[in-house]
């Protein structure tokens, strides 16, 4: 009886340490399969906040120039307006012996050193940068000047223009001699009117500049 009860005792026992042990690996993997996915919900939650951050926070807007490039002779000064950023806006030259730059709001102002091109880099408060081209070059050799650009003239009239200030003796020559022809004494240039229409005179000085006259023949 002993050996029967010791061995009910030993197989009750026994169903319960196998009890035990079925328990406690079905709650370890329940428990681990809640971490697992606890885990793996964190992440996506985490990419979809970043997702929503990065698209909920705007993109810095594009500096941008108008004129984007400019030309000035040494001396003269040209304005950039700029737009897309945020003032206040600070500049820098990449060469002052070439040309400067100064800020006045969204506003530019680019004055000409010497010949040569600079480059303009425009900083807006939130160090969003951009840049512009200035190109500065000597001013164009002027042409001739008269005391008056065009002239009106009747049909066998004449009309005298006066070369002012340049180098003696000139020529002259009309575009279209069947409306109008031309002579010159000293700094006297003499159209004079063949028949109705317009036409030019160009005259040329000994240092070759040149200039041009319009002419109307009524």
């Amino acid at each position: 009886m002993q050996d029967f009860a010791k061995g009910r005792f030993n197989k009750n026992e026994s169903s319960q340490e196998i009890g035990y042990n079925y328990k406690h690996t079905t709650t370890m993997k329940i428990s681990k399969f809640f971490k697992l996915t606890a885990a793996m919900l964190a992440c996506v939650s985490a990419v979809a906040i970043t997702s929503c951050a990065s698209d909920d926070d705007p993109k810095d807007p594009e500096l941008k120039f108008d004129p984007a490039n400019v030309a000035v002779t040494p001396g003269a000064t040209a304005t950039v307006t700029v737009s897309g950023g945020t003032a206040p806006f600070t500049v820098a030259s990449s060469d002052e012996i070439i040309a400067t730059a100064q800020a006045d709001n969204g506003t530019i102002t680019v004055t000409g050193v010497k010949e040569g091109t600079a480059t303009i880099t425009v900083t807006d408060a939130k160090q969003v940068k951009g840049q512009f081209t200035v190109t500065v070059m000597e001013s164009a050799e002027q042409g001739l000047d008269f005391d008056k650009k065009s002239v009106s003239v009747a049909v066998g009239e004449e009309e005298t223009v006066t070369v002012i200030g340049d180098t003696m003796p000139y020529t002259a020559t009309a575009t279209d001699t069947e409306i109008a022809t031309v002579t010159v004494q000293d700094d006297k240039i003499t159209i004079k009117g063949v028949k109705a229409g317009t036409t030019s005179v160009t005259v040329t000085a000994n240092d070759k500049k040149t200039g041009t006259i319009s002419v109307t023949v009524e």
